[in-house]
């Protein structure tokens, strides 16, 4: 009669099960809730740009300064993204990192709501949402890794990635009705009313984080999925990092591949936020169509096409080759952006579907962003993929932040949004270029 095998061994065959697979069954429970929190990230960043007419009417602000009361998320986020990763990767793990990360958008998104009025008080806030944000999608990233082998990190990163696309549709279609005719709380505007159930998501996910993700699958008695880290099972430890390894200190000034992938990201989030930024508003402005319609229109064009680019993308990306995905979709950012140029300076002349269907083309490539992502953990070592990425992001989102005021600047300089796009284009070619340089392998 054979033998039962014992925990050890089913163990054993269940890790050799999930090596062929490419991740675990508790590997898919861990990216539901990443996509869940990853919603709530880019839900908070998105809930400005369909209302800024609304807002400025309110409160008389000029374009410039609803521009800065957005980017206030943009700045915090990019300049939080290493310091978050470091701290991640070094102490907290992603668990804790993220919870916190998340209760910080949960508390100021609560304060915001409360002072949107003030310039002051709402800008700090719109600030520690941003902080708080950057303890999200960087931390996940190199967790996840581990959670899934390396021919699943495109697809694993495409489906991630859906997670904001859906938390951008949510936060522009549903944010001027909200903000227009959602029932009041507390005796409060409906501006702010609007915001503050906005705020809900985030209190919601601090409760579901902790209790789903894990930092490491040795945390269960597994072993690592990912080809830099194949240690063996430590049941409630994390494996310790190679002595080999490459620290960030030393990749940073050894290397100029982070530099590189930096240039890359920014191509793809230059383009996304010069473009998004104000489309609603554009629609508004030159179409005449009204706040709700502009910002339905404009959540549909920015995540439609997404929720089948990202994953496809990735999934092709690991068929194809990474390189010449994350390259292609640039180039086609680019040449979509110079679209929108093209019918800004034609103006009214050209009706507002062929803009919406411009739109949507450019959606499809510009959010392949998500393909950067991989080579963070293919040309790096993992341990050091939290604080390369956050790097990466950094510099991106300085680009991405700066955004809404260079745009602001011109919109209320030439009363035109042509430059605005011309500078998304740029930064989508500049990013192309950059990609063609990238490798498929451990560079450091």
């Amino acid at each position: 009669m054979p033998k039962t095998p014992n925990n050890s061994v089913r163990t054993a065959l269940g890790v050799e099960a999930a090596s062929a697979r490419g991740y675990y069954s508790r590997s898919v429970s861990i990216l539901t809730v990443a996509w869940l929190v990853y919603f709530v990230d880019v839900f908070m960043r998105y809930n400005i740009p369909t209302v800024m007419p609304v807002l400025r009417q309110e409160y008389n602000w000029s374009a410039t300064t609803v521009g800065w009361v957005d980017s206030a998320y943009l700045w915090a986020y990019a300049l939080a993204q290493v310091p978050w990763g470091y701290i991640s990767e070094r102490w907290l793990g992603a668990k804790w990192t993220v919870t916190i990360g998340t209760a910080m958008i949960a508390v100021a998104s609560v304060v915001f709501a409360w002072h949107v009025e003030s310039l002051t008080l709402g800008i700090a806030a719109r600030a520690v949402i941003g902080a708080g944000a950057a303890a999200i999608w960087v931390p996940l990233n190199p967790a996840l890794a581990r959670w899934f082998a390396p021919h699943r990190r495109g697809l694993q990163n495409g489906i991630l990635g859906s997670g904001g696309t859906a938390g951008t549709l949510a936060g522009g279609a549903l944010m001027p009705i909200l903000v227009t005719g959602s029932v009041s709380l507390f005796g409060l505007s409906a501006i702010q009313s609007g915001f503050l159930w906005s705020a809900l998501p985030g209190i919601v996910m601090v409760l579901i984080v902790p209790l789903v993700i894990l930092n490491r699958p040795e945390e269960i008695g597994l072993r690592s999925l990912d080809a830099n880290e194949q240690e063996p099972a430590l049941a409630g430890k994390q494996a310790p990092p190679k002595a080999a390894e490459p620290s960030f200190g030393y990749i940073m000034t050894h290397s100029g591949y982070p530099y590189l992938l930096a240039i890359v990201y920014a191509g793809y989030l230059g383009a996304l936020y010069f473009v998004w930024t104000w489309f609603a508003a554009y629609l508004n402005a030159v179409y005449g169509i009204n706040v709700r319609s502009a910002g339905l229109l404009w959540a549909v064009a920015a995540t439609a096409p997404a929720f089948i680019s990202q994953p496809v993308g990735g999934f092709l990306s690991d068929r194809i080759g990474h390189v010449r995905a994350v390259a292609g979709a640039l180039l086609m950012t680019a040449i979509t952006s110079v679209g929108f140029v093209i019918l800004a300076v034609l103006g009214k002349a050209v009706p507002w579907q062929f803009v919406l269907a411009l739109a949507l083309v450019f959606s499809f490539f510009v959010n392949m962003w998500v393909l950067a992502w991989p080579f963070t953990t293919m040309m790096f070592p993992t341990s050091a993929g939290g604080p390369i990425g956050g790097f990466m992001n950094t510099f991106a989102q300085l680009v991405g932040a700066a955004a809404p005021v260079v745009s602001g600047y011109f919109i209320d300089k030439t009363g035109s949004y042509v430059m605005v796009f011309v500078i998304g284009a740029g930064c989508a070619f500049v990013g192309f270029i950059a990609a063609l340089f990238l490798k498929e392998r451990r560079v450091i």
